[in-house]
């Protein structure tokens, strides 16, 4: 599957949608119409990066590293990262804290960031966002651990369903040092959780 024949899908799928609105009783013949579903369809696949782009991205922001020159904890805190919900494909914005302990080598600060607006860029549970972005900090990278914790508001909540706008996910993974001692697993909670700023 190329990203050509994945843009040939969503214009044709977003043409649909449109239509459908239609069929609810706008009018899609006014002007704010003319290439909707095109717009519509580039919009989706800046949200949703191809799997073989974002795996790429990971390998080689592991590629760059430093060695480490001192044991203490590595942490981002407050990254925000937007996505979609796989079940409903509606998007999710996630702000995102994570930490890690280094053994022999670190990231550039700036690499944790992106690397977590990466990885979110998908159809992705954000329990499993949590969990992937941990393992990468924890075994990929070769350290003495890694936490996460991720602040989600979904739009499925927020603007559908039940509509529970003041609602958010909250999730956190912890491996390695950050699992086996209770200190560090709540300096990590603290250093992220005060004055947390809200999401929209």
């Amino acid at each position: 599957m190329t990203k050509e024949k994945a843009t040939e899908y969503m214009n044709v799928g977003f043409e649909n949608i449109v239509k459908g609105i239609g069929e609810l009783g706008y009018d899609i013949n006014d002007d704010n119409f003319k290439g909707t579903d095109e717009r519509a369809a580039r919009g989706f696949l800046q949200m949703v990066l191809p799997k073989k782009e974002v795996e790429a991205g990971i390998d080689a922001m592991l590629k760059k590293t430093f060695p480490a020159k001192y044991k203490e904890m590595v942490i981002s805190k407050h990254n925000v990262a937007f996505g979609v919900c796989p079940h409903h494909l509606l998007p999710v914005v996630y702000r995102i804290s994570m930490a890690y302990i280094p053994k022999d080598k670190v990231l550039g600060l700036s690499k944790l960031s992106r690397l977590a607006k990466l990885l979110a860029r998908g159809p992705v549970l954000q329990e499993d966002l949590t969990h992937d972005l941990c393992d990468i900090l924890h075994q990929r990278l070769g350290t003495e651990g890694a936490a996460v914790y991720v602040q989600g508001l979904h739009m499925c909540m927020a603007a559908r369903g039940i509509g529970a706008h003041e609602a958010r996910l909250v999730t956190n993974c912890v491996t390695g040092i950050f699992l086996d001692n209770m200190a560090t697993r709540q300096e990590f909670i603290k250093l992220v959780t005060d004055n947390h700023p809200t999401l929209v």
